[in-house]
Formats: structure tokens, sequence, C-alpha cells
């Protein structure tokens, strides 16, 4: 659980906005490193992790390991294209930079940063171009789906700021983020970076900024030295959305170039979902199916019927209640494009 404190002068600091291509591209390698949310990563993450140069594995290890991650969003800011991003994360201070990577143990870091010197930039410029291949691989081709997704996401959560204030925003966050004034409690919280339960604004903006990797638990970014305080919040949670967003580029001079089948026109919206949403909560009840999906009890039953039927799911029974789970081959068709790689 972590707990933050708001003052009234803290809620007159309260913004929305979608951080930029930089710290999505640093997110992803977090995402493409785990097995996790196969209903909304897995085709991307298939396509994603055997492209990653040696490079921006060794990037994706030291930025987004298992025991944290390191903080380039509250250095560099938002920034609406890569390449703005990057200009400022080479501009940056290397002090500021090393008190980020300090994180990670050094023994972990890529050896030509661990031998790098402040006063030596070859390092940084090594890891802005392996941050530029990740960014070409993971998000590039996504990008315009994806700020078009970040975007709607801050378009609805300013209509609710505007229609009932920013008591009515921080309520919005449900159930990732629960508002009793004047706390904002995260359940589950794991932290990245702040490790205490609680955490106090002290005079300092808070921006929420959502994220299409993000997940599935908001994670709160402060840096002793910046001004604003971000929490970054998981913005996509529907698995036909993203099936529309991991749609593969096409080459347009190929005239010939198939148009993909989505998950959706291969089963139907409403059973893509409910497939989905089983391959994220394995061993779920029907009843919980039938919530995550928003469909009733007797609709999910049938469409998880109908998937069983297929060989796309299988059901076990504890006690009185049918726990659904993912069998390989619905794994595999979520895969469209093949397994997912193992660890970068």
């Amino acid at each position: 659980m972590l707990r933050v404190h708001f003052t009234a002068e803290d809620l007159a600091q309260v913004r929305v906005t979608v951080l930029g291509p930089l710290a999505e591209t640093e997110v992803s390698l977090r995402t493409v490193q785990w097995r996790d949310r196969p209903g909304l990563f897995g085709a991307w993450r298939a396509r994603t992790g055997l492209h990653l140069s040696a490079d921006g594995r060794e990037a994706a290890r030291l930025l987004s390991p298992v025991e944290g991650l390191v903080d380039l969003f509250t250095l560099v800011g938002a920034a609406a294209c890569m390449d703005e991003g990057i200009e400022r994360l080479i501009s940056a201070p290397a002090r500021r930079l090393r008190t980020e990577f300090s994180v990670v143990p050094r023994t972990r870091w890529p050896l030509w940063l661990s031998e790098a010197t402040d006063a030596d930039t070859r390092a940084v410029r090594r890891l802005a171009l392996a941050l530029q291949d990740c960014h070409r691989v993971a998000v590039a081709p996504y990008w315009e789906r994806i700020d078009q997704h970040l975007q709607g996401e801050v378009a609805r959560r300013g209509r609710l700021m505007v229609q009932g204030g920013v008591g009515a925003l921080l309520d919005s966050l449900r159930p990732m983020a629960v508002w009793e004034p004047p706390v904002l409690e995260i359940p589950g919280y794991r932290p990245l970076v702040h490790p205490k339960p609680d955490f106090h604004l002290a005079g300092r903006s808070f921006v929420l900024a959502p994220s299409v990797f993000c997940g599935p638990v908001p994670q709160l970014f402060a840096s002793p030295q910046a001004a604003t305080v971000v929490m970054m919040y998981p913005a996509l949670h529907n698995p036909v959305d993203a099936a529309a967003i991991w749609v593969p580029p096409t080459d347009p001079r190929r005239v010939d170039a198939p148009v993909p089948l989505t998950l959706s026109a291969l089963l139907g919206r409403t059973r893509a979902v409910v497939l989905c949403v089983i391959a994220d909560h394995p061993a779920c009840t029907t009843t919980q199916l039938a919530q995550r999906a928003g469909i009733s009890p007797a609709s999910a039953s049938e469409h998880a019927a109908t998937l069983r039927s297929a060989g796309l799911t299988t059901v076990t029974r504890e006690r009185k209640a049918a726990l659904h789970t993912l069998t390989h081959l619905g794994l595999t068709l979520l895969n469209t494009n093949g397994p997912a790689p193992a660890s970068v």
C-alpha cells in the first residue's frame, strides 16, 4: 500500500499529461522482459523481444531490472517526440544520471557505462542510441495509435476534472487507486522507486501520466531534485483496444500485403475479450470472468464453454467453482506471430 498525502495547495497543482515516446519506450523495456498479461501484450512481445539489439537488451536490463526502475521521466520531463527526449537526456548533468542509475547495483551496469567518467559523454550517447533502437522496434511502429489512445485518456480524465473538480478526477482512478480525502491510496503497491508507505507532496506539482505499458499497478516517481511528482498509471485494460494498437504495420509499397486478422475479427468481440481475460487472470471463476469482461454470468459461461470446446481454454473444479485457464493452443492464438521470447 502507498498513501500519497495532499494539501489544499497540492490539489491545485494536479494535472494529467502524456509523457511521450521516450517514457513509453523505457517502460516498454520492463514489459518485454516479463510474460505477464499475455492478452494485452502477447502479440507485441512476440514481435519485439527478438529484434532488440545487443545494446538494447543491455539498456533494458539497466533501466528496468527486477528490483527497480531507473527514472528518466522526472529528469527529462514530458517530450512530445523521441528526438526531443533524447536531446534532453544527452544534455542532462552526468551526476544526475548516475544518481538515477544508482538504483541498480553497479556490478549490473554495462561495461561501457560503468567504466565511463562524468566527463565522458560517449557512454550517455551510447545509451541514447540504444534507447532509439528500442524505440524503433518496440514503440515507433505503433506510436500513432498509442498516442491517440493516451490522448483520449487525458481528454476523458480532463472532462471529469472540469465537471467535478480534482476530487472527481482522483476518485475516477478506482480500483487501481482509491481517493480517501486527503489521501490517495494505491493498493497492492510494490515500489519500483519510492520505498516508503507514506509520501507527502510538500508543495510539488502532481502529474498523472497514463501509459500503455505501465501496469498493472500505478507507480510513483519522485526525484529529490525535481519540482514535479509523477504517478504513472496503466491506461490499457481492454484486450480489444490492445489488439487494435498492436496490428502489425504493413509495407505501403506492397500492394499484396495481407490485412492482419485481429482476434476480435476471428472470434467476435465479446468472445475475444473473454479469452483475453482468462489469459490475463488465470484460474478465474465464471463470476470473476463476467465482472472483468463486463458481461452477465450466463453470457460468460456460454462464451467460456465455446472457447473450451475449441480447445482454447480448460476448466478445473475447486469445490463448487469452475476455474478457467488458457491452454497452449489459446496462448498460441493470442501470440499470433509466434511464442513469446525469453527474457532479455
